[in-house]
């Protein structure tokens, strides 16, 4: 007979149940707001989006959302190579190694946003393109939450 080894799972402390800022529940209503200004939606089918900050994919989905109702240009870039089903290999990507996950134009500045939550670290290449940036003048910033994110942008 084969004995199956068992995890001892008593040491683990549970995660933290995630506790929504007051700006992204801020930002909920002012989406909400902007969507349906003049809309001929009928009240009862409106419906409200949630957003969260805990996640980068989340965080990434709260600055596109400030960024529709302030009339910022957003961009999500990604540098993640694709794979070829064809070739059955990864193809490199054609952007620039290393660079910020997200920028945002707002009042005529450049904002360079490298995304990181939780455990997540910049890699040296990111901090090397951050150093670049810096360098020819840029704005680039590490954003851990949505509060880091308007502290940035309202300077």
């Amino acid at each position: 007979m084969i004995e199956i080894p068992t995890i001892d799972r008593t040491n683990k402390t549970p995660k933290p149940r995630y506790q929504k800022p007051d700006s992204v529940k801020r930002l909920e209503i002012e989406y909400f707001e902007h969507k349906y200004r003049n809309s001929t939606i009928p009240q009862q089918c409106r419906f409200k989006r949630s957003f969260r900050d805990d996640t980068a994919n989340g965080l990434a989905g709260c600055i596109e959302a400030w960024a529709k109702i302030h009339g910022a240009f957003f961009q999500r870039q990604n540098s993640q190579g694709q794979y070829d089903s064809r070739l059955k290999k990864w193809r490199k990507s054609g952007t620039t190694k290393g660079i910020a996950d997200v920028q945002v134009t707002f009042k005529g500045k450049t904002f360079n946003m490298e995304i990181k939550v939780g455990k997540d670290r910049q890699s040296e290449v990111q901090k090397e393109v951050e150093r670049k940036i810096k360098a020819a003048g840029g704005h680039y910033a590490v954003i851990r939450c949505f509060d880091d994110f308007l502290c940035e942008i309202n300077g």
